[in-house]
């Protein structure tokens, strides 16, 4: 179970679901991003295809070593479909998922199964579902056809309809405790600074800092901290500088995370009310500021070098005033 470290509670009701006769044909993981809920998602799936539980030999855990469990790891399954947003002719992902795809999904559930009559379709980003899509797969989540499992993994709740959430069994996952994290991060291969920052950033979300792995973005998030760590006195040159060279390839969550977590210690001190409302705002503005680029198309660089301006001047407020 060590691939779903944190989690485990959520896979045993899910097997019991699968000895008892009785597992749900759709089940929603939602929680924060990066705690490993498409993981957990995958786990599912690779325990119901698995040879031994369908001949009843072993209703728990996929055996690792079947003929379906070899081909699920290598993504050639023919009884498993994986569904996220598509590439658009930029080879960037879509704003969405479209109705196309959820039909196609629908399609794909209806069918039998190449390998045995069960079926499985992993809906990755659900929360990215866009209007017309959420209602196709209603009518999937109505009318389940035999053998057929639907896994949804959403990061928000509530932007998918209460119509498709009342028709899921509901399994809430929380962000891994620090020491299951930690313990991840060591699997994911995070040594020396990378592990450090990683612990840092993570806050019980391993797959969110996945991109440290890299060890030019490790490079550059230490030179961002560096340069962000006393921001009231911060050179706003090598902040642009900085910006110019790493904002299309550092995530920008990590950018924003790296701030913050600096800005919690300077939230810890005494202030006048005024210079903390006015940090607090700037604050919110910055954590706002990735999902507002994804979704807004803003240019990243100058809007983040605006918030960082905003802050600096907060700070400096702050400070004067304590």
């Amino acid at each position: 179970m060590s691939d779903i470290l944190g989690h485990d509670q959520a896979m045993q009701r899910f097997l019991r679901g699968m000895r008892e006769n009785s597992l749900h044909h759709a089940w929603l993981l939602y929680g924060p991003q990066g705690i490993g809920k498409a993981t957990l998602a995958r786990a599912m799936a690779a325990a119901y295809l698995c040879e031994k539980s369908q001949k009843g030999v072993n209703a728990g855990p996929a055996c690792g070593h079947c003929h379906t469990c070899h081909m699920l790891a290598a993504e050639s399954h023919p009884d498993f479909l994986y569904v996220e947003r598509e590439l658009d002719r930029q080879g960037k992902k879509k704003r969405d998922i479209s109705v196309e795809q959820a039909r196609k999904l629908l399609s794909f559930l209806s069918l039998c199964g190449a390998e045995s009559m069960r079926r499985v379709v992993l809906l990755n980003e659900a929360a990215l579902l866009n209007k017309h899509a959420a209602n196709a797969l209603l009518k999937g989540l109505e009318e389940p056809q035999p053998g057929s499992l639907l896994l949804i993994v959403c990061d928000d709740i509530m932007r998918l309809p209460a119509t498709m959430r009342s028709r899921c069994m509901l399994e809430r996952l929380a962000p891994l405790a620090e020491e299951e994290c930690a313990r991840v991060l060591q699997d994911m291969g995070l040594v020396g600074e990378a592990l450090v920052l990683g612990n840092d950033l993570a806050a019980g979300r391993p797959g969110s800092v996945a991109s440290l792995q890299d060890e030019e973005i490790t490079v550059a998030l230490l030179q961002w901290r560096q340069l962000t760590r006393d921001l009231a006195q911060s050179n706003i040159g090598a902040i642009q500088d900085w910006l110019f060279a790493n904002i299309s390839r550092v995530p920008h969550h990590l950018i924003s995370g790296v701030v913050l977590k600096e800005l919690y210690e300077h939230m810890q001190r005494p202030a006048v009310f005024a210079a903390y409302d006015v940090l607090m705002d700037a604050a919110w503005a910055l954590a706002a500021w990735p999902e507002r680029v994804a979704r807004h198309s803003l240019r990243a660089g100058p809007a983040l070098l605006a918030h960082m301006l905003g802050l600096r001047i907060a700070l400096r407020d702050m400070h004067s005033t304590s």
